[in-house]
């Protein structure tokens, strides 16, 4: 060995050092037994404490991605079903407007029925009485004519002759009844 490692005294073994080491093999020893397990049970006290944080809150997650997924199920359940019902109530609505449509039709149409009969009837009764008044009228002037009062028969007989005359006249001046 070089003369000057010697004199510095680097590599002297002497009592101190001797000392120090026993007293840090010691030092480890104790750590070891009685400091060292409480610290690496601490340690992995925490380390499963975090591991079942990350699992309590990787299942939270999945269990909130599913609770979004039903809610999400369930609105498209209760649009669904809105839709359904606006289509119904738009259903309904256009069919007791057609149903309401159909009775102001119908009521409409029978009173024009009515409307309709009753001119008739109308119309009836004036030729009737026109008839009366005709008749009337054809007696007078035969009457008046001939200077005399005609029995029944013949009297008869000139008011129908007079009826038709008068009828073919209207039909044939107006084409349409």
């Amino acid at each position: 060995m070089p003369s000057f490692v010697a004199d510095a005294g680097l590599l002297d073994v002497n009592g101190t050092l001797i000392a120090e080491v026993i007293a840090f093999i010691l030092l480890v020893l104790i750590l070891a037994k009685w400091v060292y397990p409480p610290i690496i049970r601490i340690a992995t006290e925490r380390e499963s404490k975090i591991a079942a944080g990350v699992r309590a809150a990787e299942e939270a997650e999945k269990r909130l991605q599913e609770v979004q997924q039903q809610v999400q199920q369930v609105l498209g359940e209760a649009r669904n079903q809105a839709r359904e019902i606006v289509a119904r109530a738009h259903t309904d609505a256009t069919v007791e407007a057609e149903e309401v449509a159909a009775r102001g039709r119908a009521q409409a149409e029978a009173l024009l029925e009515r409307a309709r009969a009753e001119i008739a009837a109308e119309r009836d009764r004036a030729i009737q009485d026109l008839r009366a008044v005709e008749s009337d009228l054809v007696v007078d002037a035969t009457a008046r004519l001939l200077g005399e009062v005609l029995d029944r028969r013949a009297h008869e007989r000139l008011i129908e002759e007079a009826l038709v005359k008068i009828g073919d006249a209207r039909s044939a001046a107006s084409p349409s009844n």
